[in-house]
């Protein structure tokens, strides 16, 4: 056989096995291949389960949309449930479905700016089948499938996590607008860094008008406490007991002013930080130190009241004795009469006794107020005609009056008497001359006038400012000056007392006085007095046609027998025919054993036992047709007093002269029975 043959049949069988094996290799390939296909084709399939799984048993809402559409592909189980949708109604629907239409619009803006992969939308509200609402927090994962966008959405219901944070900002929004709107101070400060970490705005108030930056800024020891060691007491007082209530101190104005205050709280540890802080409540107190002021000044007065009131009977029972005996001895003698310029000057000096008297009680408040409705013009009208001849001629009056000014319930002579005194005050503060304006106007004080100028109460005032050009007042002396005895003038020239009067017939009148003064530019007194609706009252006219005395019968009720026997003898000479009783009971034994001879009853208010008004009462009881006359020089039972003036019963004011006497009687005579 040729050995091409040879060579051809030898490469041919090898060529041919090599082929087999090569097909047995490709075989054994072609098996793997099937196998690995085959378990990645089940692993495919156990990952799809499993993704299937995860979606339609998650406990949260998930859905896949279109995003082209919006139309829902597949929602699951919780979904379902959540939303009250059925699967069926779900796949019906769009993403806008399930959206409140106002919200919409943003929901599409949101849309154009999704990109593929993973998005967090945030907390949305999604709509329910029966129309409720909630709150649910979106994630979401775009992809693409078959290059078509969709997008899978799973939305966590955040609703009572959402109601939770709101009502939590509820809360504190009410918890801030209570410290925002408190009338104290609030604020947190660092015990380390010496300074506020927060404060309110009524801490910035009482700081006198920083602003929140600035008060942040402030070293407390330095620029906020007055005295620097201030704060190392009180935190000495915090790291004892942790707390502290009630402690009073001075605080730094802007204006560098000092402004007491009153401080309550506690210290603490911050959470975060560990670092100690003081939270507690800072009170103002310079509306509590100007009550504590008045409230010193009213018990002065007080104190001067209580003794003018503890005094004034006994001592205006000692005047009657004086006055009547010097009198009744003038009576008796005559011009010429070397005991007759003596007589007048102990007379003289009676009247000039019982008018202190008469200013005592006046600056304590204790005296009877005759008020009736008056116009404040026509007193400062009246008074003026009178000032024009106490000022002097180098001291221009000048008047400006409220035309349509409203009335007020006053004791004009008081006013007047209010007035008078302030006018003097002003010529002696003018010694050079200068120009007093008196001024009336009706105003209104609001509740930020009363809160700045305690206790002064919102309403409708008249107004009287009394002001002069005068050298003013110095700032250290103005808390004073309404004290009783307090002057400024030299010795001989001033009692103290004017402007205590004025205080006291201002405040028994139910009325506010303020001064303001600077040293070379005068001084302004301002009152305020409430004003009323009611008409003018015109003082009663007495009668002319009183009755001559006649022989009448008049029973002198008087504890004191010195007074008693002054007051007999002063009505025997009038013409009258007199008993005496020394107390209510033996008077009105004396009445009942009578049988209607007593004409009228002259009796005392303050008598031991039953006082004068209690037997005048008795008396209407017993006999109505006995006139009722009453005197006293003081009494505590004011109100006894009022009414008696206000039946418009005859009263007489110890100390009195024989005249007061003589025309009170005949008056008493010729009105009517006191009623009963």
């Amino acid at each position: 056989m040729p050995l091409f043959v040879i060579v051809a049949l030898v490469i041919g069988t090898g060529a041919l096995l090599w082929l087999l094996q090569r097909k047995l290799s490709c075989d054994r390939e072609l098996v793997r291949l099937r196998q690995e296909l085959a378990a990645e084709s089940q692993r495919s399939r156990d990952s799809e389960n499993q993704q299937q799984l995860l979606f339609s048993s998650n406990p949260y809402p998930m859905w896949v949309y279109d995003c082209a559409t919006l139309r829902f592909v597949s929602v699951n189980d919780a979904a379902v449930q959540t939303y009250g949708f059925s699967r069926e109604e779900f796949l019906e629907m769009t993403l806008l479905d399930i959206r409140p239409p106002e919200e919409i619009p943003a929901l599409l803006d949101l849309m154009n700016q999704v990109h593929l992969g993973f998005n967090c939308a945030g907390i949305w509200r999604h709509r329910r089948k029966d129309g409720s609402l909630l709150f649910a927090e979106i994630s979401a994962f775009r992809y693409e499938q078959d290059r078509h966008p969709y997008e899978l959405v799973l939305a966590n219901n955040v609703t009572e996590r959402k109601l939770m944070e709101e009502a939590l900002r509820q809360s504190q929004a009410s918890l801030q607008a209570l410290v925002d709107s408190a009338p104290f101070g609030i604020c947190r400060t660092s015990l380390d860094e010496d300074r506020f970490e927060s404060l309110n705005p009524a801490m910035l108030t009482i700081l006198g008008g920083y602003s929140v930056d600035e008060a942040m800024g402030l070293k407390l020891s330095a620029q906020i406490y007055s005295d620097p060691k201030d704060r190392g007491r009180m935190i000495e007082v915090l790291r004892r007991s942790a707390r502290i209530h009630g402690h009073e101190l001075s605080l730094l104005r802007r204006d560098s002013s000092t402004v007491p205050v009153r401080i309550s709280g506690s210290v603490a540890r911050d959470a975060h930080t560990d670092a100690e802080y003081f939270a507690g409540y800072i009170e103002d107190m310079t509306q509590q130190s100007v009550l504590e002021q008045q409230v010193r000044q009213v018990q002065k007065l007080e104190a001067v009241g209580r003794l003018a009131g503890g005094i004034a009977h006994d001592f205006n029972n000692i005047l009657v004795v004086i006055k009547l005996s010097t009198e009744l001895m003038l009576a008796q003698t005559t011009p010429d009469n070397p005991l007759s310029k003596l007589l007048l000057q102990v007379s003289n000096a009676a009247d000039r006794a019982a008018a202190l008297t008469r200013q005592m009680l006046a600056l304590g408040r204790q005296q009877i107020m005759q008020v009736r409705v008056i116009n404040m013009n026509s007193v400062v009208s009246e008074t003026s005609r009178m000032l024009r001849r106490i000022i002097g001629e180098d001291i221009q009056l000048v008047t400006n009056l409220c035309d349509t000014l409203e009335n007020s319930r006053l004791d004009p002579d008081q006013v007047g008497q209010v007035i008078l005194n302030l006018a003097v005050n002003a010529r002696d503060a003018m010694p050079e001359g200068g120009i007093l304006h008196l001024e009336t106007s009706n105003v209104d004080l609001d509740n930020a006038y009363s809160l700045e100028h305690p206790p002064v109460q919102p309403g409708r005032y008249v107004m009287l400012a009394v002001r002069d050009t005068g050298t003013g007042i110095d700032k250290s002396v103005l808390p004073r000056i309404f004290d009783p005895f307090f002057t400024t003038k030299e010795v001989g020239k001033g009692t103290g007392l004017g402007l205590s009067i004025v205080y006291g017939i201002v405040k028994q009148s139910g009325g506010y006085i303020w001064v303001y003064s600077e040293p070379g530019h005068g001084t302004t007194f301002t009152l305020y007095f409430p004003a009323i609706m009611a008409a003018l009252e015109n003082p009663v006219a007495r009668s002319e046609a009183l009755l001559e005395p006649g022989g009448q019968t008049v029973l002198v009720v008087e504890d004191e027998a010195t007074i008693r026997s002054n007051v007999r003898e002063c009505l025997q000479q009038l013409g009258y025919q007199v008993l005496e009783a020394g107390n209510a009971e033996a008077a009105l034994q004396i009445c009942d054993g009578s049988l209607g001879k007593i004409d009228l009853v002259l009796t005392d208010l303050v008598m031991p036992g039953m006082g004068g008004y209690e037997l005048a009462g008795e008396l209407a009881q017993r006999h109505p047709e006995v006139r009722m006359l009453f005197m006293s020089g003081y009494t505590e039972d004011s109100a006894a007093r009022r009414d008696i003036l206000l039946h418009g019963s005859a009263f007489l004011q110890k100390p009195f002269s024989v005249a007061d006497l003589s025309n009170a009687v005949r008056q008493a005579l010729g009105l009517r029975v006191f009623p009963a």
